[in-house]
């Protein structure tokens, strides 16, 4: 159904036990039971009240069933022919605010929606939608509200806990009036459905908090669907049985609904779903063996297409050498891809290989000359080269001794403290100590310009030794902007790097 409960949620005890098989059987009448007195809801708690213990009281008043302006401005009339062709016994079970909804919702022409044409459930447009309609087996992902009543809060609604609600149609994943429903919708409809208990909870209902032959408001809003016809048939299927039954005609349908899906993650900026879906692709893609040059082409722009997107979703998620990758693999075949080009430089700035970057970024632009995120990408990768050759030439001349002055003060004030504290020391471990303003100053500089540069993920440091005093003063400074160092290689070859922590 509808509802999610969470693990811990207290059980409900039974005056006596069940047997499973009358729950199971289709024909049967249904199953009495009744439940142990302690356990019973008391009649005084509401709907109203449950919700405040969870939700803002603000969000709980803004989600309350209304009747609209034009709804209201309607005729009342109990007498009307639009109301006599169904059961007026019918109506005397409905609240009396459902009643007067039900009256008004009767004249819309076309607003039963059922097979039968039997007022089980009325439909009327809140907001037009876009394209065509729901197809069957199509998954859907939806917002609503579900109502007892006009004028109260729902009792259950995605809207509230904020999430919404994805399910495949056909797959009587939810009540029978509410996939009728959104199957007669379009994307971006907003409708209300007047749903009668023989479409939602049946006679029983769903105590406590469904009465029996309880009739429901559903306000419904269709955010997205992704058409499934033959996906379902695919996954069913052994990879023996692909091979020797499926066309490419069958695995493009696949793909098409797993590149559907992934962008709706994506516009979401759910970019962990969303590349799971693109990557799922290229692995079908790549299980399906071209039968001749005609579908080779047709997969191959698939490929492109699935590798370019999981490189766009890895740079959102700043996994560079995942980008660098997918780009590789999309460059093999097209190797003007402009796309691939852009995200392989941008990918390479990131990691600090600007002459790389540089060849890209440019390859990118050939290809397409008035892309104003090229020239702004080749902008900011000549920024961060020109800051990066200011670090280096500044280190190298540490090395050299070129800044000497500062750094022979410094050293002579920590040698006569060293010699203080203690005679033995040698001259290498009393320089071990010394960590100078003027390099302080470059590291501090260099480090503050690299965090600042969101086209950056990693700096160098030049291929320089460094004393304990001025690793530690590296670290500590990282740290201090939430950066990380890692070093690499031994001895003389030791190399240190400084990373960005990846955002969560």
């Amino acid at each position: 159904m509808m509802e999610s409960y969470d693990d811990d949620e207290p059980t409900t005890r039974l005056k006596s036990a069940l047997d499973i098989n009358d729950l199971k059987d289709p024909k049967g009448k249904g199953v009495a039971f009744e439940v142990e007195e302690d356990e019973l809801r008391k009649e005084d708690e509401t709907d109203q009240d449950t919700l405040l213990d969870y939700y803002d009281k603000n969000s709980v008043a803004s989600q309350i069933c209304l009747i609209s302006d034009d709804e209201q401005d309607q005729d009342d009339d109990d007498d009307d022919e639009s109301v006599s062709q169904f059961d007026r016994e019918y109506l005397k079970t409905l609240p009396h605010e459902m009643e007067a909804l039900y009256k008004k919702m009767v004249r819309i022409p076309n607003c039963d929606i059922t097979p039968k044409k039997d007022g089980g459930v009325l439909k009327q447009i809140k907001t037009i939608g876009v394209g065509n309609i729901v197809p069957m087996n199509s998954l859907v992902r939806v917002h609503y509200n579900a109502y007892q009543d006009v004028g109260v809060s729902p009792y259950d609604s995605t809207r509230l806990r904020g999430d919404s609600y994805k399910m495949r149609l056909g797959k009587s994943e939810t009540i029978p009036g509410l996939e009728l429903g959104i199957m007669t919708m379009r994307k971006h409809e907003i409708a209300r459905f007047l749903i009668r208990y023989d479409y939602a909870f049946g006679k029983m209902g769903c105590p406590p908090r469904i009465p029996q032959n309880a009739t429901i408001i559903m306000d419904v809003e269709l955010l997205h669907f992704v058409e499934q016809e033959g996906v379902d048939d695919y996954y069913s299927m052994t990879p023996e049985e692909r091979r020797l039954r499926l066309v490419f005609a069958d695995i493009e349908k696949v793909v098409r609904a797993e590149n559907k899906e992934g962008k709706e993650y994506f516009a979401m900026k759910n970019y962990n779903k969303a590349y799971g879906k693109f990557k799922k692709s290229i692995n079908i893609l790549q299980g399906y063996s071209c039968k001749n040059e005609a579908e080779e082409i047709e997969s191959n722009k698939w490929k492109i297409k699935a590798n370019v997107n999981c490189a766009v979703c890895s740079h959102n998620l700043s996994h560079y050498g995942r980008v660098i990758s997918f780009c590789n693999q999309a460059l093999a075949l097209d190797k003007k891809n402009v796309k691939a080009l852009f995200y392989k430089g941008k990918a390479l700035h990131s990691v600090g290989d600007f002459g790389k970057a540089e060849h890209f970024l440019k390859a990118a632009r050939n290809v397409d000359p008035t892309n104003t995120a090229i020239s702004k990408a080749l902008k900011s990768l000549a920024k961060s080269k020109r800051d990066h050759e200011v670090f280096e030439k500044e280190m190298c001349q540490k090395m050299f001794g070129q800044v000497s002055i500062d750094n022979k003060e410094s050293k002579n004030n920590a040698s006569d403290k060293a010699e203080e504290t203690s005679q033995e020391m040698s001259s290498e471990e009393q320089e071990s100590l010394v960590c100078s303003e003027r390099f302080k100053e470059i590291a501090q500089s260099a480090l503050q310009t690299f965090n600042d540069d969101p086209s950056r993920n990693v700096l160098l440091f030049p291929p320089m030794s460094m004393n304990q005093a001025e690793i530690l003063f590296v670290v500590e400074t990282a740290a201090a902007l939430g950066l990380e160092i890692r070093s690499k290689g031994t001895g003389s070859s030791i190399r240190h790097e400084i990373y960005k922590k990846p955002s969560k």
